[in-house]
């Protein structure tokens, strides 16, 4: 990088520099979001056989979710679960949305786990 007497290629960098830190910031805020998510996915898909082979009830099925969603720190009330369960099949759908501040805005995702398991 070439400077000039001016400084301009100083201002070049210190923008440069200051996008990665807002960057770096965003990344830091928004990525465990999208990593609970993807572990209370996982949760809901491999529990899904087992909850279906022991029959369990739609209250059992639906405090399992709210325990692990309140483990994974994820903003989910049992209003936002919907449990089907029966001898034949459990679907499981949750619907939730996850306000992030990152101090000049609020960036609010939007998230829709589901999975479902029929008797053979």
């Amino acid at each position: 990088m070439r400077t000039t007497d001016s400084g301009r290629g100083y201002g070049r960098a210190i923008f440069s520099l200051l996008v990665l830190v807002c960057a770096g910031y965003a990344g830091y805020k928004i990525i465990p979001v999208y990593v609970n998510n993807f572990q209370l996915q996982d949760y809901i898909r491999d529990q899904t056989p087992y909850w279906l082979s022991n029959r369990a009830s739609s209250d059992g099925v639906k405090s399992s979710i709210l325990a692990k969603a309140q483990e994974l720190d994820l903003p989910i009330d049992k209003d936002q679960v919907q449990v089907e369960a029966n001898a034949a099949r459990v679907v499981v759908t949750i619907d939730y949305t996850v306000p992030i501040d990152l101090k000049v805005y609020t960036l609010t995702l939007h998230f829709t786990p589901h999975s479902e398991n029929r008797a053979l």
